[in-house]
């Protein structure tokens, strides 16, 4: 005996729609009252404008407060680190607010130093190498492939083929396959050859993760670090030619690692390779030879400068 019985359908996308409906509801209530916020500039802060009290009793009557982030690198997104400690002050910055002060959030993109360019470069060079599709050759794809990460053996410790670099960066030994993964297409990729390309795409995406956290920041005070930003860039001048009229900060050497292509020192997190590398010191110990061998006498014989040297 059969049964004409047919199993009921399940409609998957309705199914996963119920599971996340509460979820989805309270997404749309936050974005709904963050666009309310950034139409009516909520987070907006200004000097407040108050005739009826004396400009050094302005603040007693309009106190105020002002938190800052330390400003993250942009040669990529945000992470979860960031978020940790961007909700340590826009937590702040919200309990201030309820206090009835003007709390003022700005915010700053670092774009200072050499990392950015580093990896431009990397971009420029590896465009030359494989081209516009990035096609790397069968043997390098085989190297690339031994930069694998052992994994740890029971009871043993974890020991790596490759340096901390190779670990932190996945594995990828080109920067255009660290952008790959990204979701970058090879075109986008190639525009990173230039610096400036860094600064024109990672801080709006940066803004835009911020804004959907809810950051109460005043975005009109946004801005990038170095002469890109001129304004700041006179700010950092007029800070360090304080600093030195003080006698607070003044020249001085010191043992570091120098790039001979650039010209200049190359800190830590500014070089392509080479990262944890510090200065090497070296004890040289001077010693009189007393008897020379007749072979070791005849080598120094011949040469000029240690004829007379002992």
């Amino acid at each position: 005996m059969t049964s004409n019985a047919k199993p009921a359908a399940v409609d998957l996308a309705a199914e996963e729609s119920r599971k996340t409906a509460k979820r989805d509801a309270l997404m749309a209530i936050e974005k709904q009252w963050q666009g309310d916020w950034e139409h009516r500039g909520v987070f907006e802060v200004d000097m407040p404008s108050d005739d009826s009290v004396a400009p050094e009793d302005l603040h007693d009557k309009h106190p105020k407060w002002m938190g800052t982030f330390p400003f993250p690198y942009m040669n990529g997104v945000l992470h979860l680190g960031h978020a940790f400690s961007v909700s340590k002050i826009e937590f702040a910055a919200g309990w201030e607010r309820l206090q009835g002060k003007r709390a003022l959030f700005p915010f700053g993109f670092h774009v200072t130093g050499m990392p950015i360019k580093a990896a431009a470069d990397k971009i420029a060079r590896e465009l030359e190498m494989f081209g516009p599709e990035f096609a790397v050759p069968e043997e390098l794809e085989t190297q690339l492939s031994e930069l694998s990460v052992d994994a740890p053996k029971a009871g043993g410790t974890f020991r790596g083929k490759k340096t901390k670099v190779a670990a932190k960066t996945g594995n990828k030994k080109y920067q255009f396959q660290i952008m790959q993964d990204q979701g970058m297409s090879n075109a986008e990729i190639a525009k990173f050859a230039h610096a400036e390309h860094w600064l024109e795409h990672y801080p709006p995406i940066a803004i835009s993760d911020l804004k959907a956290m809810g950051c109460k920041i005043d975005w009109r005070r946004a801005f990038l670090t170095t002469d890109h930003n001129p304004y700041y860039d006179s700010f950092a001048q007029w800070q360090f030619n304080r600093l030195r009229e003080m006698d607070k900060i003044k020249f001085g050497k010191r043992y570091t690692i120098w790039s001979a292509k650039d010209g200049q020192p190359c800190m830590d997190h500014d070089r392509q390779s080479g990262e944890g590398v510090g200065a090497q010191e070296y004890t040289c110990i001077k010693m009189q030879v007393l008897n020379w061998s007749e072979a070791a006498q005849a080598v120094a014989g011949s040469i000029p400068e240690l004829k007379g040297k002992k």
